[in-house]
């Protein structure tokens, strides 16, 4: 091995070299250990696993390997919080790379032989963090060594394809020579004893722990016996580091990301339908997916879309996917802040059709998307196709507004796309984007086919205190008499005011927030909570929430919270929550947009009349993730003692049990709501009215 017969250039550029055929194998071919530190462990994985670093280790070769954890900024701050320490937060961010390694079939036989590579300590990970920042560690050093021989290097290339492959990044790397005295001979020199300083955690500014025992064994689990088991011929040629060094094309295909069958026949009962129709489609099922994959059909080379989303974080969400689901596509973002759509011209010019202006989707709010400026300026027409996500929120007084867009296909998504008591609202919906794309794939599709957990469900009666019940009454009382004096539409058909909707909203607090709830909430922690679980409360406002935590730290538990107005950062909180579980007392955060698929156990104190919003809330209950198969709903149901003397609570009552019967029916434990029924019908109710809402129904929230 001597690496000084290599004719090496003092410095590469792409383009004018070829990185990986000119210097990277030439030196690999060359040494027995490969010292190099760079960006995420998530982002190193593949390459560390091609042929040429399985020949390297044949022959004898080592690599230690120094890279950054792809933690967040949440995960970061909330490190520097005291919420736990760096190998924990490394360790479960390693955990979740691992585990989507081993979800992917594709990808099996490259996990094996990487698994086996560092189960025989032919490469040693190391983890850096820096102290007291929320920047990464991001060096990018390599140093090769063979015999008495080193070369190092230093430039802007990852450990990645596009930084090494001549079709990728625009890189450069700058090259140093053991042999050759002065200057080049003094920086390997210093980049040795820099990295072993590094390796030995001897830098002030940064932290260097040993890859995590916990992820280290769960890799072992799918490592072979020894290298001479590994079938260089199986692996998937993911960045194939030989005379060409390139992504294949079939590699590419079978690591694409690929609709699952309910998704593909959603899609093809879509495009039946004229390319026009709404998904129902349960939480969890992958209705994101499934629309990009519409859309990526639809754009083509130069096709133009318009995504409206709900509020800002779905806004955020969907930048996200689209941008790793369709790489190549330009997106124009309003809404959420973004007015660049407002200069010049910007929008018409960018939703008109030709040939040559590429793939490009419009990513808009439906608080903007409904504006007049907005709608003025798009160039509409048949080549624009429309998505909407959780659709039903467009058929709103305002939102509908957005409905007037010139379009050829048409996409809805939502688990519950009917609106609650607007049969106007939800015409709107369905006239604009077509009927519902048969079948809908419900909760238990989505249970059955593993996209969301199995539950258990446990209701339990809930009354109110005297002077609670006779808040309900008057509260009752003075609804009645309000909704008495309502305009009528033409057929007759009350108008609910702004004064009623408010009067009922103001009534349905009074049984979210019942005195009583309390003190069953500390019981049901105490009876059935156990360490390592993640329990999240479910308040209604932050006066309950704050009853709700003393009462549990007064029985010694540490709850912590979440909601947007809390004092503290509500982001680093909710990272915390997702990292380490315990309890976390909430307000508002099953709603749309916010997933926490480690939750195990749930009670809800604040439900809504609402099906939608019960039914989405329970979605995200339900949300799969790693060592989790299935989830358990305490729910707080208000029961009236005696309708005789509080008849105003009939309507309560039958929308309560409502809800509860929906939850047991998909429930492991399908005789969860017996006794609630039971009950209802001491008390003179008739359960085959169970399907009936109160008839002034009006969405509370």
């Amino acid at each position: 091995m001597h690496l000084s017969s290599l004719k090496l250039k003092e410095e590469y550029r792409t383009g004018e070299s070829n990185l990986v055929n000119d210097f990277y194998i030439p030196c690999m071919e060359q040494s027995y250990l490969y010292q190099r530190s760079v960006g995420y462990f998530s982002s190193t994985v593949f390459l560390l696993i091609g042929p040429e670093i399985i020949n390297f280790a044949k022959s004898g070769g080592k690599i230690q390997l120094i890279c950054s954890p792809s933690l967040s900024t949440g995960d970061i701050e909330a490190l520097e919080c005291g919420y736990g320490d760096s190998s924990q937060w490394a360790s479960d961010e390693i955990l979740h790379t691992i585990d989507t390694l081993f979800s992917d079939n594709s990808l099996i036989k490259n996990t094996e032989a990487l698994a086996t590579l560092i189960k025989l300590n032919v490469i040693e990970v190391k983890l850096a963090f820096r102290k007291n920042s929320v920047g990464i560690y991001h060096e990018k050093l390599g140093i090769f060594s063979g015999n008495d021989e080193k070369v190092s290097f230093k430039g802007s290339v990852n450990e990645t394809w596009s930084g090494w492959h001549e079709r990728g990044n625009y890189e450069s790397l700058d090259i140093f020579c053991s042999w050759i005295d002065g200057r080049d001979e003094r920086q390997v020199s210093r980049h040795t004893l820099y990295f072993e300083r590094l390796w030995n955690n001897k830098i002030t500014e940064l932290e260097v722990i040993s890859f995590p025992d916990v992820a280290k064994s769960r890799l072992e689990e799918r490592a072979l016996n020894s290298i001479e088991d590994i079938d260089v011929d199986s692996l998937t040629d993911y960045f194939s580091i030989g005379n060409k060094y390139e992504k294949s094309k079939s590699s590419k295909s079978q690591n694409e990301r690929k609709p699952l069958p309910h998704q593909l026949k959603a899609l093809e009962g879509w495009e039946k339908q004229g390319c026009k129709g709404i998904l129902e489609h349960a939480t969890g099922s992958g209705k994101t997916f499934t629309a990009l994959t519409a859309l990526k059909s639809h754009l083509g080379d130069d096709g133009v879309a318009i995504v409206i989303v709900p509020d800002r974080l779905l806004h955020r969400q969907w930048a996200d996917e689209i941008k790793q689901e369709i790489s190549d596509v330009t997106i124009l973002k309003a809404g959420d802040g973004h007015n660049r759509w407002k200069k010049g011209k910007s929008l018409k010019y960018f939703t008109m059709p030709g040939k040559g202006l590429g793939r490009r989707i419009v990513l808009v709010t439906m608080g903007t998307a409904y504006k007049s400026e907005f709608l003025k300026s798009i160039s509409g027409g048949e080549h624009i196709m429309v998505v909407a996500d959780e659709v039903h929120e467009i058929g709103s007084r305002e939102n509908s507004k957005a409905l007037t867009i010139s379009s050829g296909k048409r996409l809805g998504l939502s688990a519950t796309p009917i609106r609650y008591s607007d049969p106007l609202g939800t015409q709107k919906i369905f006239n604009y984007f077509g009927p519902i794309v048969q079948p809908p794939f419900t909760l238990v599709d989505a249970i059955e086919s593993g996209r969301l957990v199995e539950y258990e469900y446990f209701p339990q009666a809930i009354r109110f205190t005297a002077e609670e019940s006779e808040k309900w009454e008057d509260a009752t009382k003075e609804i009645s008499r309000e909704f008495a004096r309502s305009n009528r539409d033409d057929n007759g058909v009350p108008i609910p005011s702004p004064k009623l909707q408010n009067m009922l909203i103001q009534r349905a607090r009074i049984a979210k927030k019942a005195e009583a709830k309390i003190p069953y909430t500390v019981k049901t922690v105490i009876e059935n909570y156990n360490e390592g679980e993640s329990w999240l409360i479910y308040c209604e406002d932050q006066f309950q929430l704050a009853k709700v935590i003393e009462a549990l730290k007064s029985k010694g538990f540490s709850p912590c919270e979440y909601h947007t107005n809390m004092e503290g950062d509500s982001d680093a909180s909710l990272e915390w929550f997702k990292k380490f579980g315990g309890i976390m007392v909430s307000i508002r955060c099953l709603d749309q947009g916010v997933d926490i698929p480690k939750i195990s156990h749930a009670i809800i104190l604040a439900s809504s009349q609402n099906p939608r919003q019960f039914i989405q809330r329970r979605g995200r209950v339900l949300r799969t993730c790693p060592g989790k198969y299935k989830a358990v709903i305490h729910d707080a149901v208000m029961v009236p003692v005696c309708l005789e003397s509080e008849p105003g609570q009939l309507s309560l009552l039958k929308s309560e049990l409502q809800r509860s019967i929906q939850f047991s029916k998909t429930a492991m434990n399908k005789s969860g709501s017996n006794k609630l029924i039971s009950i209802a019908i001491e008390l003179g109710i008739d359960p085959e009215e169970f399907g009936l809402f109160d008839s002034a129904g009006i969405e509370e929230k």
